[in-house]
C-alpha cells in the first residue's frame, strides 16, 4: 500500500502455517480470518474513505485484549533488560519474576513471551551463521586455543577448544584430572567430552572441552592427541600421575596408547552409584535405603 492507502487487518488474519514436523505438535493463531478494512486519501483531498470489503468473523470476540500479542509487547528498556539477563543465564522464570516486580501497572508479564523474547535475541545474534559457526567464530574473538576436523560433506565432526589460563593451570597442576563424557545433553545429541584439573588446594577448575562425533577409541585417540598437542604443548612437561575416569572402555584403551606411564582410576562417584541404583530400584526409598546409606556415611574414611 502507499502512503495515503492503507489496508487494516487482524493479527489473526491469513493461512495457517502447515505442521511439517511429525515429531512436533506445531499450532497457529492463523484463522482464515477474511475481515478487511481498506483506508484511502484522495489527491487533494485532507479526508480519509474507509471501506469494507469483509464483515465475516470466523471466531468468538476476544474476551481479554491480551490475548493479543500487539498489547504485550515489550518497551526498550525491558527488551534490554531481557537481553542482559539471558546473556547471564538466568531462566525464562527468573527474568519474568524480574520484570513483574519492576512493572508500574498490573499488566502481566507472560511467560511464553520471554521465551519468544530469547528466542529472537539467540536469532539476532546468530546473524543468519549456524550455531556452530558462531561458536568457533566466538572462540577466534575470544582468542581460545581450539582445532576442530570435518568429514567429506563439511560437517564438523569434533571440536576442542580450552583457554590459555586454562592451559597455565593445567601447567601448574598437572599431575591429577578426571576425564568424563556426557551425552544427550545438548540440542545435538553430540557427546560433550570434559578435562577437568585439581589444584594444590583441592579445588577443580574446566581444562579443556572437546564436542565429538561418538564416544569410540579413535575418537578418544583424537581428543588425547589434541590434548597433548595443545595443551602440553609437546614440551616436557610431565604428564598426568593419575587420571581419574568412569568405567569407558573405549577412553581406557586409549589412555593406555598415548598415556603408558599414567595410572588409571576409576571414579569412586560412579562406582557408588553402579552400587546404590540396582539397590534402590529393588527396595525402594523407604527405610531400608536410608539405613543403606546411612552405613555408608558411617563407614565413610572422612567427612566434611
Amino acid at each position: 500500500m502507499t502512503r495515503n492507502q492503507f489496508e487494516i487487518g487482524f493479527d489473526r488474519s491469513g493461512t495457517p502455517n502447515s505442521n511439517k514436523s511429525p515429531s512436533k505438535t506445531v499450532t497457529s493463531r492463523k484463522l482464515h480470518f477474511p475481515f478487511r478494512l481498506y483506508a484511502r486519501k484522495y489527491a487533494k483531498s485532507t479526508t480519509w474513505t474507509l471501506k469494507v470489503k469483509n464483515l465475516e468473523h470466523s471466531h468468538d470476540a476476544t474476551e481479554n485484549i491480551l490475548a493479543h500479542p500487539a498489547f504485550r509487547k515489550f518497551n526498550e528498556q525491558e527488551t534490554s533488560q531481557i537481553a542482559q539477563m539471558s546473556e547471564s543465564l538466568l531462566l525464562p522464570r527468573q527474568i519474568q519474576a524480574t520484570l513483574c516486580s519492576q512493572r508500574e501497572s498490573d499488566r502481566p508479564v507472560i511467560l511464553q513471551d520471554i521465551y519468544n523474547q530469547v528466542k529472537k535475541i539467540k536469532k539476532d545474534r546468530l546473524r543468519d551463521r549456524r550455531p556452530i559457526d558462531a561458536l568457533i567464530d566466538t572462540l577466534k574473538q575470544e582468542n581460545f586455543v581450539w582445532s576442530s576436523e570435518r568429514d567429506s560433506a563439511g560437517h564438523l565432526t569434533p571440536l576442542f577448544f580450552t583457554h590459555p589460563l586454562a592451559i597455565k593451570l593445567l601447567h601448574g597442576f598437572p599431575h591429577v584430572i578426571l576425564m568424563n563424557c556426557t551425552y544427550k545433553t545438548n540440542k545435538y545429541k553430540i557427546p560433550l567430552f570434559h578435562i577437568v584439573g585439581f589444584s594444590s588446594t583441592s579445588k577443580t577448575f574446566s581444562g579443556a572441552f572437546f564436542l565429538m562425533k561418538n564416544e569410540t577409541e579413535p575418537s578418544y585417540t583424537w581428543v588425547l592427541n589434541q590434548y597433548i598437542e595443545k595443551v602440553l604443548n609437546n614440551t616436557n612437561l610431565v604428564p598426568p600421575t593419575f587420571i581419574v575416569i568412569d568405567r569407558d572402555l573405549a577412553l581406557k584403551n586409549s589412555l593406555k596408547k598415548l598415556f603408558p606411564y599414567s595410572k588409571v582410576m576409576l571414579c569412586i562417584w560412579h562406582i557408588n552409584e553402579d552400587v546404590s541404583a540396582p539397590f534402590m530400584h529393588k527396595i525402594g526409598l523407604g527405610t531400608d535405603f536410608e539405613n543403606f546409606m546411612g552405613l555408608q556415611v558411617m563407614n565413610a574414611p572422612s567427612c566434611l
